[in-house]
């Protein structure tokens, strides 16, 4: 049997180490030149461009590019739950397979969805029962909430897997065209600092 005070010691040395993997005051590090903090603003007309990361904001379309493939992704809503850590979006995504990159096309595939973060634990020890992903056709990234996409999948370490992503200045889908030249389009870069650009600036 431990006394009180041997429980006392053991108890504290578990809740020691649970603080220690807790990954300081609510930020994921991205890289060593990125530390996000899940409750920095990005002002609404706002477009972040992150080491392996994108955030944008709701109305615009951002693309998506991998060889051939194609996809266009507009944020609809965004919304937070009822507990503390759960956050919820629709958006609209348009997929072309064909390798022509037209958007427009009667054999492009739209969807209408829905993607949710709901964590619960701390820190690492934190798990996600929800949604946490952009499907868009082949295309699968991890969503972080808000507007915030990575290059990659929930389960992908971060890397460069070929994905390339595109913030623009379009709402509608009729504007949408990914050869358009005054496109940049960004790869996953980790040694890239983080920069806001306002939307009617990106051309």
């Amino acid at each position: 049997m431990l006394s009180k005070i041997s429980r006392f010691l053991v108890c504290s040395i578990v809740l020691g180490l649970l603080f220690i993997m807790i990954e300081g005051d609510g930020k994921l590090a991205l890289s060593a030149t990125d530390t996000v903090s899940l409750d920095t603003p990005l002002a609404p007309n706002d477009v972040r461009i992150g080491p392996h990361y994108i955030e944008f904001p709701v109305g615009r379309f951002f693309l998506i590019r991998k060889g051939n493939q194609y996809g266009a992704v507009k944020l609809i809503k965004f919304w937070k739950g009822n507990k503390k850590y759960s956050e919820y979006a629709t958006y609209d995504c348009w997929y072309q397979a064909d390798g022509t990159g037209n958007l427009h096309y009667k054999n492009v595939k739209y969807e209408s969805r829905r993607a949710s973060s709901v964590l619960y634990g701390i820190g690492r020890l934190s798990f996600n029962f929800g949604s946490d992903y952009i499907k868009c056709g082949m295309f699968k990234l991890w969503w972080l909430g808000k507007g915030m996409v990575y290059f990659f999948g929930v389960d992908q370490e971060p890397g460069d897997y070929g994905i390339e992503l595109a913030p623009t200045k379009w709402t509608d889908i009729k504007e949408v065209n990914v050869f358009d030249p005054r496109i940049k389009w960004y790869k996953c870069d980790l040694e890239r600092p983080r920069i806001d650009i306002t939307v009617d600036k990106l051309w």
